[in-house]
């Protein structure tokens, strides 16, 4: 049973209805509750226009830029690093580089993490896209500012992703 949930969620392509306005602003309400969004150095945006998709896809290996430009949105997370090194200063602390970084990363990491569980809280799947040229994103999508992109992810409405693979009747089975 547990290799048929992981192949249908593998073949989820987001081949599915939009998202909703109020949905993603909805989950960006709910980013902005974490207890760390704050004092985080993480950085989100939202892509759901067919030219932002055609952007964003030119980053991506060719089998997930097909699947990005099926999406009804995506989502990209990013780390500031300027921002992460003030607040460690802020903090009282003497930063060298590399723990800023790692610093930086974690928080987005988290933000990242926060992302997609905050999607499935407002009724979202949110499924990963771990290759992808995070200097071409930075340079595409937070061009002037000091923000890279550590985390991107497909986000359709919940039930047309289960439609799509069959899912929903693995789930009405328990």
């Amino acid at each position: 049973m547990s290799a048929q949930v992981v192949r249908m969620r593998r073949e989820a392509c987001s081949a599915a209805a939009p998202v909703a306005r109020d949905l993603l602003d909805q989950l960006h309400g709910l980013l902005k509750l974490d207890p760390i969004a704050g004092a985080s150095p993480a950085r989100a945006l939202f892509v759901v226009s067919d030219d932002a998709k055609a952007r964003l896809a030119r980053h991506l290996s060719l089998c997930d830029a097909e699947q990005a430009l099926q999406a009804p949105a995506l989502g990209l997370v990013g780390y500031d690093f300027p921002f992460a090194v003030s607040l460690l200063l802020a903090a009282g602390a003497k930063p060298d580089c590399v723990s800023a970084i790692r610093t930086a990363r974690r928080s987005a990491a988290l933000q990242g993490e926060c992302l997609r569980l905050a999607a499935r809280a407002v009724g979202l799947e949110a499924n990963a896209i771990a290759n992808f040229d995070a200097t071409g994103l930075r340079a595409e999508f937070f061009a002037g500012s000091e923000a890279t992109v550590i985390s991107l992810c497909r986000l359709a409405p919940e039930a047309s992703l289960m439609a799509a693979t069959g899912f929903e009747d693995l789930a009405q089975s328990y």
